[in-house]
């Protein structure tokens, strides 16, 4: 039980329904108790949900952060979503276990680069260098971000104890609608 009391959908105002249809679930009714940090909140996490990286490298920096962050609820919305960008269930167990030698050099370094970010704040000269040789600067400063808003989440999920959903309400949608916006240009 959550320990604060979520927005109930029936007492919603008309701009609070909107922000909660954008991502319905107990995460947007906890986020709806702010007084405005709702909208940048959603607007940020659809932002990071077209970036540079590709959808598999998003999904797997998500996964590990909610396992570093032991996060339940992240990882009910995420891993079918990276199973979907073509990570495996052993993919994810070497994700969980943080088992650099399961991966290529490429994502052994992005998963140190997440860890280190993660529990140091700041990631080593040499960590940055290496991560450096397979990201570009983008990919980087959006890999950072990405890090940042999912242990924000998971924090804010954790401390206020937000109840898991029945079932995923994933960013699942805004991917779809990215994707068929991208392609209409």
């Amino acid at each position: 039980m959550a320990r604060i009391k979520l927005v109930n959908q029936d007492d919603m105002t008309s701009k609070q329904k909107a922000e909660y249809d954008r991502f319905p679930s107990n995460l947007f009714c906890g986020l709806l108790k702010t007084k405005n940090s709702t909208h940048g909140y959603a607007e940020l996490g659809a932002a990071l949900c077209d970036t540079y990286l590709s959808a598999q490298d998003r999904e797997f920096v998500i996964l590990r952060v909610a396992y570093m962050s032991k996060s339940e609820y992240e990882l009910m919305q995420h891993r079918h979503l990276a199973m979907q960008q073509g990570w495996s269930a052993a993919d994810i167990d070497a994700i969980a276990r943080n088992n650099y030698q399961y991966f290529d050099q490429r994502m052994a370094v992005i998963l140190k680069f997440i860890d280190e970010s993660v529990s140091q704040v700041k990631v080593s000269k040499d960590t940055f260098e290496a991560t450096k040789k397979y990201l570009s600067e983008g990919e980087l400063a959006e890999l950072t971000l990405l890090i940042g808003h999912y242990m924000m989440t998971a924090r804010f999920l954790e401390t206020l104890e937000i109840d898991l959903d029945k079932t995923p309400t994933s960013w699942g949608n805004v991917y779809l609608f990215l994707e068929s916006a991208s392609v209409r240009q």
